[in-house]
């Protein structure tokens, strides 16, 4: 499935694109010609994790991507099903930057509209133990430093027997100062941030299952 779809701001013919059980496909020319974006630039070359992929090269379970806002560079953030990646050289390398985080596993990944170096993301336990937050108490995981280390948030969020899924593309941010984050569940329920993240409220709750969150950017 191909589900996520990433553009370079003022070169329309640069594309990225997600594709889950293959990984990252780029095209520098209009979609013409696709290369693959999966190498692994911290480990050594050997068979990637699951889905049969062979030295890293395909078969990377993507499971959202986004770029930072970051003249003049391909900085690239994904979160995949066995972690969280940085990439400085759009695709071309990744290295890993889930170590901090309490699981490898998750869905939503978002990047500040204009500090390169903060990014969110939402770790939910792995296929075996259910697709719900770690302990049953969700945080939304903030780094400030592109990655290399993370902090948790949980102010204003439900701390106990909390069973929702957080899907790909159910986080989005805003360009307020400072930027707003929000999060959509798959009981209904949307949370929002005007703080980048340190503090939570449920904006709206009793809704169908959400499976993607945007926001609108006034003129």
């Amino acid at each position: 499935m191909l589900h996520s779809i990433v553009t370079a701001p003022g070169a329309p013919e640069r594309v990225w694109v997600g594709i889950s059980a293959a990984g990252i496909f780029a095209s520098n020319d209009s979609g013409a010609s696709w290369e693959r974006r999966n190498r692994r630039s911290n480990a050594a070359a050997g068979p990637a994790e699951g889905n049969g992929a062979e030295r890293g090269e395909v078969g990377h379970c993507v499971h959202n991507f986004v770029r930072a806002p970051e003249a003049g560079t391909d900085l690239l953030y994904q979160q995949n099903h066995h972690g969280v990646f940085r990439s400085h050289d759009g695709g071309r390398s990744w290295d890993e930057i889930t170590s901090g985080l309490p699981s490898a596993f998750g869905f939503p990944i978002a990047v500040h509209p204009q500090d390169p170096g903060t990014l969110w993301v939402l770790p939910l336990n792995g296929d075996m133990e259910g697709r719900y937050p770690p302990d049953a108490a969700p945080a939304v995981w903030r780094s400030r430093d592109g990655g290399d280390s993370w902090e948790a948030q949980r102010d204003g969020l439900p701390q106990r027997d909390c069973y929702f899924t957080v899907l790909r593309q159910a986080m989005a941010t805003d360009a307020a100062d400072p930027a707003g984050v929000y999060f959509g569940t798959s009981s209904g329920s949307v949370f929002a941030s005007a703080d980048e993240g340190t503090r939570w409220a449920e904006i709206a709750r009793h809704l169908p299952a959400i499976r993607s969150v945007e926001t609108l950017h006034p003129a």
